[in-house]
């Protein structure tokens, strides 16, 4: 299903790029040097998301520990992004629920290859909350983009502001952790974050799927990377 999911979002050349290598424009296009092993990792990541999602629609939650999304568009990758993943299990979705199905992305870049693939799509909503206007883009109807220079403070309170705009009948809730707000916003910060959305989910009985995404080790240890994405992990199994 996951083969079959990636070629329905991304373009038939791009698939065949990621499959062989050429051509190697397209092949790279996400940021790093192609290898044989580049279509099996995309595979099994959206599969990764899929069994999630359908885990979660049976649970309540559930998560993946994909990551690298949110930027790859219909004909390309970017932004050591892929296959977008989040289309992907979006796509996927429609064909389980009858409610709304949103994307909340709360990575520090802007996710404009899921905005490029979704923007049409009314069964599905996107909300972006970043603190880097990388990738950015002018989000149509109920869609939105934030982009800002937060405080701790601010920051949760855009946090709120975005829960508050998942409509009611959301059937799936579909969740992409970043971590790259850090070190800008405090790991304090983002661990009250994942709790906010853990609990707000849970209280109003949204199925929800998380997977990871931004967070380097340029700004901080591995170590203190890890504790921030277990962070993810921890509150969406309290």
């Amino acid at each position: 299903r996951a083969k079959e999911l990636i070629s329905e979002i991304h373009s038939e050349e791009y698939v065949q790029a990621l499959m062989t290598g050429s051509p190697s424009i397209l092949a790279t296009s996400q940021g790093f040097s192609w290898d044989k092993g580049i279509w099996e990792m995309a595979v099994n990541s959206t599969a990764g998301v899929i069994a999630a999602t359908e885990l979660a629609l049976q649970e309540g939650a559930a998560g993946s520990l994909s990551s690298g999304l949110h930027h790859a568009r219909r004909d390309s990758g970017a932004g050591f992004c892929t296959v977008n993943g989040l289309t992907a299990t979006a796509t996927h979705a429609k064909t389980l629920v009858d409610g709304r199905i949103v994307i909340l992305d709360f990575d520090a870049h802007c996710g404009g290859g899921t905005h490029s693939l979704v923007k049409n799509d009314e069964q599905i909503l996107h909300l972006d909350l970043s603190t880097n206007g990388f990738d950015s883009y002018e989000p149509i109807g109920e869609n939105c983009l934030k982009i800002g220079n937060y405080s701790d403070d601010s920051y949760l309170e855009e946090v709120d502001e975005m829960l508050n705009r998942i409509p009611s009948d959301t059937g799936l809730l579909i969740y992409n952790a970043g971590m790259d707000p850090a070190p800008m916003i405090s790991g304090e910060t983002l661990q009250l974050r994942e709790q906010r959305v853990a609990a707000w989910a849970a209280e109003r009985q949204i199925p929800t799927i998380f997977v990871l995404a931004g967070g380097y080790t340029w700004s901080m240890s591995k170590e203190e990377l890890v504790e921030l994405h277990l962070n993810t992990i921890e509150a969406f199994t309290q």
